[in-house]
């Protein structure tokens, strides 16, 4: 009986080992030591710029952030038609991981985009961003600025200089613009407003001036301005429902130290200064940007960012209700409305009342 015993035993564990052998044989080899894993940080995917071509038709940039190293960003172009945005590629240059690559974008017609860096090397592209060429060399002066165009300083990295160029929406080349008055100091308005009339600001014979065109650049109406910043460093029009507004900042600053603004409206033929920043005490200490409402409203930024709202058409603010914050960090005017970013996302606004967030593809 005992024998019996361990001859069942001796089978049982010969049983076992065959067992093993077999799920041994089945799963492979044992697998080898790896690597040490480190956690990968998440990505955070935002749209961090965008501009309108038309009513159907704008391009953004997409952002892909670590949240570990948050100027460690890749981008891509979105590109959308009728509500559908597609992700297209970017320059090859402007690809991939980068530290602080700072990355604007023009929209130039329905396909046509300029894509370029804070190094003043751009890339343009006619289909949508299906394929990008590099804008290397300049086109020849022009007289007249045609539909699609940008105005621009002409600035480089050794300065600017006192002339007006207009970004050609062909092929993304600039060209000087010919016929302008001889202005010691030049800030062109980078947009048509709604009729379709251009504007430049500068010093002309000492005096801070508006010029006006109303026939595509071929002829230009001089407009003084009233007194309202020492130096001119940048301006911006502003179209509104009772007219149009130009907001003009200075190099200087202010009595209270914020940059020195001065906020002007179209009077008949001329311009009227409706604010400036000379005291502390008033609730606009400075004005960043200007978005307008229905009517004699405005909602402006001042430089804190905080939101101050008019009903006068800028010549007094008042604290924002909460309902009339503006949660933006900055305002942007494009062909259609404005644009207001936020930390992850940027909206649209064709009557400075309703902002849609747009989707980041």
């Amino acid at each position: 009986m005992t024998r019996k015993r361990i001859l069942l035993a001796l089978l049982a564990v010969a049983l076992v080992a065959a067992v093993l052998v077999v799920l041994r044989e089945q799963a492979g080899p044992p697998p080898e030591a790896g690597p040490t894993m480190i956690p990968v940080p998440s990505r955070e995917t935002a749209l961090v710029a965008a501009d309108f071509a038309d009513e159907r038709h704008w391009f953004g940039l997409r952002a892909q952030c670590w949240k570990a190293q948050p100027y460690r960003c890749a981008r891509t172009l979105v590109a959308t038609a009728d509500g559908v945005p597609r992700l297209r590629e970017l320059p090859e240059e402007l690809r991939g991981y980068q530290e602080g690559q700072g990355i604007s974008l023009l929209a130039l017609g329905p396909s046509q985009v300029l894509a370029y860096n804070r190094y003043f090397r751009s890339w343009y592209s006619a289909d949508a961003g299906q394929s990008w060429t590099e804008v290397r060399e300049r086109a020849e002066p022009v007289d007249r600025i045609p539909a699609g165009a940008v105005l621009e300083r002409d600035c480089t990295l050794a300065g600017c200089e006192h002339r007006v160029m207009v970004v050609l929406p062909d092929s993304g080349r600039r060209a000087e613009l010919r016929g302008l008055p001889p202005l010691t100091e030049v800030h062109p308005v980078s947009l048509p407003d709604r009729q379709g009339r251009w504007r430049v600001v500068g010093l002309l014979d000492g005096k801070q001036v508006v010029l006006t065109s109303a026939d595509h650049g071929r002829t230009w109406q001089v407009r003084e301005l009233p007194p309202g910043v020492p130096a001119i460093s940048r301006a911006q029009a502003v179209p509104a429902e009772n007219g149009m507004y130009l907001k003009v900042d200075s190099s200087t600053a202010s009595p209270a130290g914020d940059i020195a603004s001065a906020l002007y409206r179209a009077q008949g033929e001329g311009w009227e200064l409706v604010w400036r920043n000379l005291s502390v005490d008033q609730p606009l200490r400075s004005l960043h940007a200007v978005v307008p409402g229905p009517g004699d409203r405005l909602t402006a930024l001042d430089q804190q960012r905080l939101t101050r709202v008019s009903e006068d058409g800028g010549r007094t603010f008042r604290r924002a209700r909460p309902e009339e914050e503006l949660p933006g960090v900055f305002v942007e005017r494009t062909r259609i409305g404005h644009l207001l970013g936020l930390v992850t996302e940027v909206r649209h606004s064709v009557d400075g009342v309703r902002w849609t967030p747009l989707p980041t593809g």
